[in-house]
């Protein structure tokens, strides 16, 4: 497909050919004003003059007392003809330069109108009409173009970060109202000495209130995060050591799971938070804790690869759906999971937010004979420290 031409391109040729037109149209119409001159002095003259003239322009010679006549006449009407000369040509310009300022405009408005319907569309954005996008007239140049289609995509996304949004403050008041609908159940039925106020009661009434703290501390991490006001208590820090750490305070629950773990931990070094490591390690073996029991077998591994250090752990699960939306928060693979069942929907977010914070990233694939894989990538401590010195260097300076 051909490019689109450029506005100055644009613009250029279509004032070279304004040009050229109007130096055309003049020169056309001159030449007819001086004709019609002619004519109009020849229709006053006599008839023996005009003869004469004629014979000039076949290059015959007239008489002496035509010739005299002639210049004689010719010496009066030389000074009116360039009078009227003049006044067609002033005349002529005149009309070149209305039309060519009509046509100006109507190439300036041309121009201009998708920056006019870009200026309203931001308005309409402003209002909170998120769903207005702009259509494109034919022909516009790049520029112009890039300007429509950057619109439309910066609204797009709008969009979309407001259904997020929505959703997320839908999510949230959800999981906040089941835990805060059960402490308010329990204080007001034993209040009322329909439960006795035992220390049963009270260990159902903490693990609601641990619920609600486990949600508010999740949402606070990944806005800190996405913010970039997450502090992080950076140390040098081994893959291994932490993801051994943390296998073994979970393993009673995989156990209870019926999940088996096989571990190969390889010694991998770097430079990170080491709770905010075991944070994301405990937040991704619960999720394959959750949804992924039925596998039977949870492998755990730590190697370094290249530059980076790598944990990656896989699952005999069902794995994740091709249009899986895993790093949005309150997101579940199977809707039917209920928070008891399915978590809050927010620790791979929180993972996802972590991994970032660190320079590091994390992905989600499925494994060709079935079941997930998440790897958590870092910068091996080396390099972590060799990217950090010109960072370092330039904030100092």
């Amino acid at each position: 497909m051909k490019a689109a031409p450029t506005l100055a391109r644009r613009l250029s040729v279509s004032i070279a050919w304004m040009l050229a037109g109007a130096v055309a149209f003049i020169a056309t119409a001159s030449s007819g004003i001086d004709k019609l001159i002619e004519l109009e002095i020849k229709s006053r003259i006599p008839a023996r003059l005009v003869h004469a003239i004629d014979q000039l322009d076949r290059n015959e010679v007239p008489s002496n007392a035509d010739m005299l006549a002639l210049l004689k006449t010719m010496s009066h009407e030389q000074m009116r003809a360039v009078v009227l000369s003049y006044a067609g040509v002033a005349l002529l310009s005149l009309i070149v330069i209305i039309v060519y300022v009509w046509l100006a405009r109507r190439l300036g408005a041309r121009f201009a109108a998708p920056i006019i319907a870009v200026a309203d569309g931001a308005k309409k954005i402003g209002a909170g009409d998120f769903g207005h996008r702009i259509v494109p007239p034919p022909k516009l140049t790049r520029e112009l173009q890039g300007l429509v289609d950057g619109f439309n995509a910066q609204a797009e996304a709008l969009e979309r970060s407001e259904r997020r949004m929505r959703f997320q403050t839908a999510s949230i008041a959800h999981e906040l109202r089941t835990p805060l609908t059960v402490l308010s159940g329990y204080i007001q039925g034993a209040l009322d000495g329909v439960f006795p106020r035992d220390d049963a009661h009270m260990r159902a009434l903490l693990t609601q209130v641990n619920d609600l703290s486990r949600i508010i501390d999740d949402l606070r991490t990944v806005s800190l995060a996405s913010t970039g006001a997450l502090a992080l208590e950076v140390a040098d820090c081994d893959l291994a050591g932490e993801t051994a750490s943390v296998l073994h305070a979970l393993a009673s629950g995989f156990a209870a799971a019926g999940m088996r773990l096989e571990m190969e931990l390889a010694p991998a070094l770097v430079r990170a938070d080491p709770a905010r490591v075991r944070q994301m390690l405990r937040a991704v073996l619960e999720n394959a804790r959750r949804y992924a029991a039925e596998g039977g077998r949870l492998t755990v591994r730590t190697f370094v690869q290249d530059d980076e250090c790598v944990l990656r752990i896989e699952d005999r699960g069902p794995g994740f759906p091709a249009d899986h939306r895993a790093f949005e928060g309150f997101w579940r693979a199977d809707l039917s999971r209920t928070r008891a069942t399915g978590g809050s929907g927010l620790g791979l977010s929180v993972v996802k937010a972590l991994a970032d914070a660190h320079g590091g990233e994390v992905s989600i694939s499925n494994r060709r004979n079935g079941g997930a894989r998440i790897e958590i990538r870092f910068f091996a401590r080396d390099e972590a420290v060799r990217l950090a010195v010109p960072r370092l260097a330039k904030l100092s300076a």
